[in-house]
């Protein structure tokens, strides 16, 4: 039996790293829910194949690492680095994330996301410059 950090290291490994998306209906059960990748909780397969796809129109030669971890019971919270290239300029895009996972049976039911977008848009020339420091020091971006 795997552990969950097994599970998610192949998650990340062939959902992202080899745009499998046949992994996505392996390991994420049919009504479970990610959170965390846009304003309303994805469910199941289908829903998460939605964000998989507009993600991979942007980004490609993805690699996700676990820096850090820790499992209780069927949850694993992680730490993890998100290193890709823009599909469009081949520029270097790098975040960093935390996850909070449930896993039952090898497979993930809940998924609990947090990660960079904001510098991910800003790397990709997506964002006005400086968008971070403007809005953290109160002024309106358009």
């Amino acid at each position: 039996m795997s552990t969950s950090r097994e599970v998610i290291e192949t998650w990340f490994r062939r959902v992202w790293t080899e745009e499998d998306s046949t992994a996505i209906e392996e390991l994420f059960v049919p009504d479970g829910e990610a959170r965390g990748l846009g304003a309303n909780a994805l469910i199941g397969p289908q829903g998460f194949k939605q964000f998989h796809s507009a993600l991979r129109g942007l980004l490609c030669d993805f690699v996700i690492t676990i820096d850090k971890s820790i499992e209780v019971g069927d949850w694993i919270a992680a730490v993890c680095t998100l290193r890709a290239k823009s599909r469009k300029s081949g520029a270097a895009v790098q975040i960093t994330g935390a996850v909070m996972i449930r896993i039952v049976d090898g497979k993930l039911t809940e998924a609990y996301n947090h990660w960079d977008f904001l510098g991910m848009f800003s790397q990709l020339g997506l964002l006005p410059t400086e968008t971070f420091e403007k809005a953290l020091g109160g002024e309106k971006i358009f």
